[in-house]
């Protein structure tokens, strides 16, 4: 797909500190940016209704004082405290009080301290229960309309979205372009172009602005002035004939239009000629190293871009003191020259040598170095490229016999394990290579092995090569992990695997240790290393009461707990000992070494959490399954004797299945299948509506049992587990609403933990009692039921709410199960007037004013008082401007079609009117409402629906970011019809205190990993890119190439941008990766992204 900008990209420089920037509307005050006044659950029992505020100032904005406030019925109004403070771009959430809000013809208004109303919601209502709530549209968006608002799903304390700024460009510019670049004489020039938009005079008279056209060339010039079409292009011609004054050369055409200008060329000649420049060869000549010594081999190598058939590279070698060395003529092979020199060990010349390559016209020169062979004063060198490698590395050997000369080495690496010692920390395989290492020509050589991956591989390792003449030894670390490893240069060391040990979950203790330097006896013994384990205090352990008692501490009769290590011949030692309550109790202990007078020490603590003095910790994977899952039980077990548990699982049916699981150090684990269908139910019903139904849906009890105690948890089965709860209360009950209308039904909803009841005999269940009680004194009950819960122990009932009897106010809903009982209110509003003062009224309403062609009109009404209406006979006509207006009563017989109506039992009814999508729908309409007691109309409009503005430039930003990492994606996106592609990223990064800058710094890289800017070394830009004549570096990105320019580190405003180098070209589809490379320091990162519409 071709992309062409539509606008010429202006760029803006940023200039001081950025302050947040959403939506650009009229909005300068603070904003009701999103309420729920009916979240999840029951507003009457809990605090759960809440309004966000939102600062889209610029400014902090004092709210102490301010009331956030209910206009309906309860009209409960939540004071904001003292001192409370709004930032720009911040939003504050606030909760109040139970039942805060009404769930229909609700408006929240927001008060400062004097009691102005500074901000307030339409009529909302929100009668779902759920997590939607009202929100504006875009954080801050206000232009006091309903249409400012939505109902979504809600995003308490954060942003709604960002509104996309709109930039309308008023630039004007012209393009010109000819169909050839070259013509010849005879051939007519074609000039064509556009203008962006058409201009007019005004003075002297009215009229269109023209287009002037210049063409001039050698000893020509020619002046049009031309107007744009309809589609603002215009186009001329230009006959290329001699006689017509045209002459060989370049000729050039500039078009000038309101202040725009632009211009090109061609060329005219008698024939066109397509010239091949032809690009000149090359030639290169390389060694194989810079630096050599007397001894070696110099390999030469020279290439060329092209090969002269029969002609030989001339090449020279000058010593340091101009000498010629060598030389010669060499022929190519695949356009390659080739030879070597040895470097003579006779009377050598040291210094730098030079090599001078001739061939056919070109020439190349290159210098390398030859120095003095030094030698270390020992017989044989010997060296490793590390001294710690990882397991998997490779081991490179290098090494010289330095005043003698043999042809080989015997060559033995050997792991340095003590074999006396066995088990897993010392002894068992070692890897031991035996080999024979032939040596150079100037007595070097060089071996190479490769290290095991395996644990049993760790340790030092022994490197030793010898003959005749003598030997030399290298000794090598294999760690875990060879960053972390530090080799210690104190003459002993002794330390632990692990600082705490856990009962049942550590079983060893693995004590290690380091010799600097080993000591060596005349009888090639190897002196041991002496260990002990102490008491914290330094006292030896010992044995408790009698000697039968096993079991070692600190009083009875004393005994060491004495250890032997042998060092290896790198000095590393290690012991292991058992880690067992008969040996240690919880506390902390002392490890000695001692070592040939040297002596070290370390601690370590064992600890024993499976001491479970509160008793067994048991619980479930999940509480919620559903069908065909497994449920995983697991449990810790105080110190007993068991090595067994019972686990009982109790059905909802009543139906229970016994199995057990197997203790093993105090933790057991049981799984345990749901049923992977629901059962085939059974329709019978009896009269009392209890549910005989069987269902695998429902709450499970699970009991686990010992010898010494019992343990009951419960978890759910249901055939929706994503979004379903268990509810651990032995009762619990709600209602579906927490505000209900007069006339409307109440429905109770709850659930119980049922009761064991057994299964022997005749059973009846337990049924669950409900009442509805006046919530004032003397708290008269109405309405009363007793129902049988399901299988899953839900239970639900409905109730009439007669407008006679239910006035506006609280009620209570009391249930009882067995011995326990709950309870729980909501709150009823009543609009219907009673008594014979008031006139009987018709009261008519729509849900809004102003409607567009296509929508859906919703007229609702009712009369004032409840009486009995047997119809309502409702019709929407269009007028035409020639009737009789009498007010909000019917001028004689209605104009539409006529719909019949029954109203609801508390005399409402609701009617919905959808307006015909033509054009021809605009106008003002009339609903006309025809009950037996009266007869009123209802008016509204229909308007043309807004034309979405043509975007041509779209900024989207984020402000205020203070993570270390953000990830900006950049991709092609459609908005308002319209398809938009990224242009343009910048950002900013802001350091708010000063003496910080050096140490924020900011890093960008592409999704593949190429760092872009930032302080590193591999990075393209990591200083300022404004220098003499340039703001941008130009670097290549994935094989994209970007102009980045950025204003450097180290300054408390960092800024950069990053767009393609071709005016044509957009950012591709992916991820950029900001990295804010600081340690505790404040900052603020903002970024935007410009889009452009494309053709």
């Amino acid at each position: 797909m071709i992309r062409n900008l539509s606008l010429v990209l202006s760029l803006v420089l940023l200039v001081g500190i950025i302050v947040p920037a959403y939506a650009q509307t009229n909005t300068d005050h603070v904003v009701i940016n999103e309420v729920d006044i009916n979240p999840p659950g029951n507003d009457a029992t809990s605090i759960s209704e809440w309004v966000e505020l939102y600062n889209p100032t610029n400014s902090d904005v004092d709210l102490g004082g301010w009331k956030i406030a209910s206009t309906t019925v309860l009209k409960k109004t939540m004071t904001i405290p003292d001192g409370t403070i709004i930032k720009p771009g911040q939003f504050l959430t606030y909760s109040y009080q139970s039942v805060w809000f009404t769930d229909s013809n609700e408006m929240v208004e927001l008060r400062d301290k004097n009691g102005v109303v500074v901000d307030k919601t339409p009529l909302i209502a929100d009668i779902q229960n759920d997590f939607k709530s009202w929100q504006r549209i875009f954080d801050g968006y206000d232009f006091d309309s309903s249409d400012d608002w939505k109902f979504a799903t809600s995003t308490a304390g954060s942003s709604n979205g960002k509104i996309l700024e709109t930039k309308a460009s008023d630039e004007i510019t012209v393009t010109v372009s000819t169909d050839k670049s070259s013509y010849l004489f005879g051939q007519t020039a074609k000039i064509s172009g556009s203008v962006s938009k058409e201009v007019f005079i005004v003075k002297p008279f009215f009229q269109s602005e023209p287009i002037n056209v210049e063409i001039s060339g050698p000893n020509y010039f020619q002046s049009l002035k031309l107007y744009p079409d309809l589609k603002l292009n215009y186009k001329t011609t230009l006959n290329l004939h001699q006689v017509l004054g045209i002459k060989e050369g370049e000729y050039t055409v500039s078009v000038s239009y309101a202040g725009a200008s632009t211009k090109t060329n061609f060329s005219v000649g008698y024939e066109i000629l397509e010239q091949k420049t032809k690009d000149d060869s090359s030639l290169s000549i390389i060694t194989d190293k810079s630096q050599y010594i007397p001894g070696q081999l110099v390999s030469i190598t020279g290439v060329t871009s092209e090969t002269i058939p029969f002609e030989g590279m001339k090449l020279t070698v000058k010593d340091p003191q101009g000498k010629v060395v060598s030389s010669g003529n060499l022929y190519p092979t695949k356009d390659k020259f080739s030879t070597s020199l040895f470097l003579t060990t006779v009377n050598p010349v040291y210094g730098t040598y030079e090599v001078y390559a001739e061939y056919f016209d070109k020439s190349a020169l290159i210098y390398f170095d030859v120095n003095t062979d030094v030698k270390e004063n020992v017989p044989i060198s010997l060296w490793t490229d590390k001294e710690v490698y990882g397991l998997g590395e490779t081991v490179n050997i290098t090494g010289r016999l330095n005043d003698k000369w043999v042809d080989s080495f015997n060559l033995e690496i050997i792991q340095t394990k003590n074999l006396s010692l066995g088990g897993s920390t010392g002894g068992g395989s070692t890897l031991k290579i035996l080999d024979v290492v032939r040596l150079d020509g100037d007595s070097k050589f060089k071996y190479s092995f490769k290290i095991p991956q395996s644990d049993t591989r760790l340790g030092g390792y022994s490197i030793k090569v010898s003959k005749d003449i003598g030997s030399a030894t290298k000794f090598i670390q294999v760690v875990k992990d060879p960053s972390t490893y530090v080799k210690s240069t104190t003459p002993l060391t002794v330390f632990t695997d692990k600082s705490i040990y856990e009962f049942g979950l550590d079983k060893k203790i693995i004590i290690t240790g380091q010799i600097a330097n080993t000591v060596s006896r005349a009888s090639f013994e190897t002196e041991p290393v002496k260990v002990k384990i102490l008491t914290e205090d330094g006292k030896p352990l010992q044995i408790i009461g009698s000697a039968d008692a096993g079991k070692l501490s600190t009083s009875g009769v004393s005994i060491g707990y004495d250890f032997t290590a042998i060092p290896e011949s790198s000095g590393i030692f290690s012991v292991t000992t058992e880690l067992s309550k008969l040996i240690f109790s919880e506390g902390k202990y002392l490890v000695q070494a001692k070592y040939e007078g040297l002596s070290a020490s370390t601690s370590f603590e064992t600890a024993n959490s499976l001491d479970l003095k509160d008793g067994a910790i048991i619980s479930t994977d999940k509480e919620v399954y559903g069908l065909g899952e497994t449920v995983r039980l697991t449990g810790i077990l105080p110190p007993t004797s068991d090595n067994s548990v019972v686990i009982t699982i109790t059905r909802p049916d009543g139906t229970r299945t016994d199995q057990g699981a197997i203790v093993n150090e105090q933790r057991f684990s049981f799984d345990w299948r749901t049923p992977i269908s629901e059962k085939t139910q059974s329709s019978k019903i009896d009269d009392k509506e209890r549910d005989v139904k069987k269902s695998n849906f429902g709450i499970y009890k699970i009991k686990v049992s010992t010898a010494s105690q019992n343990n009951v948890l419960f978890f759910k089965v249901s055939p929706d587990p994503e979004n379903d709860t268990l509810s651990k209360t032995p009762i619990f009950v709600t209602t579906e609403k927490s505000l209900y209308k007069a006339g409307e039904k109440l429905k109770v909803v709850g659930n119980i933990i049922k009761r064991v009841q057994g299964d022997q005999g005749l059973v009846v269940p337990e049924r669950v009692s409900i009442k509805v009680v006046d919530g004032k004194f003397p708290y008269k009950q109405i309405h009363e039921s007793s129902v049988y819960p399901t299988q899953g122990g839900d239970f639900t009932s409905l109730f009439e709410l007669p407008a006679t009897i239910f006035a506006e106010g609280s009620y209570t809903v009391k249930a009882s199960y067995g011995n326990t009982r709950t309870e729980t209110t909501f709150s009823v509003v009543n609009d219907f007037t009673f008594g014979l003062d008031a006139p009987l009224s018709l009261l008519l309403f729509t849900d809004k004013s102003e409607y567009y062609p296509g929508d859906v009109v919703v007229i609702t009404g009712k009369p004032n008082k409840l009486i009995y209406l047997e119809k309502f006979e409702v019709s929407v006509a269009k007028k035409t401007g020639s009737e009789i207006s009498c007010g909000s009563f019917i001028c004689g017989k209605s104009h539409g079609p006529v719909t019949t109506i029954r109203p609801s039992s508390s005399g409402t009814f609701t009617y919905q009117f959808t307006i015909p999508s033509s054009p021809s729908a605009i106008g003002s309409y009339e609903a006309l409402v025809d009950a037996d007691f009266e007869a009123k109309s209802i008016k509204f409009n229909v308007v043309e629906k807004p034309k979405t503005p043509k975007l041509d430039t779209l900024i989207e930003k984020e402000n205020r970011l203070s993570e270390d990492a953000i990830s900006i994606f950049t991709a092609e996106k459609t908005v308002n019809d319209q398809t938009v592609a990224p242009r343009v990223i910048s950002g900013s990064l802001i350091t708010p205190t000063r003496g910080d800058e050096s140490n924020v710094n900011l890093r960008i890289s592409s999704e593949t990993g190429i760092c872009i800017i930032g302080p590193d070394a591999d990075c393209f830009v990591s200083e300022s890119t404004r220098k003499p004549g340039q703001i941008y570096d130009v670097v290549e990105v994935d094989g994209v190439s970007l102009n980045v320019r950025y204003s450097g580190p180290d300054v408390r405003l960092e800024k950069f941008s990053i767009l393609p180098v071709s005016s044509d070209a957009f950012l591709s589809d992916t991820n950029w990766n900001v990295e804010i490379i600081k340690d505790d320091q404040a900052s603020r990162f903002y970024y935007k992204i410009t889009y452009k519409t494309l053709e």
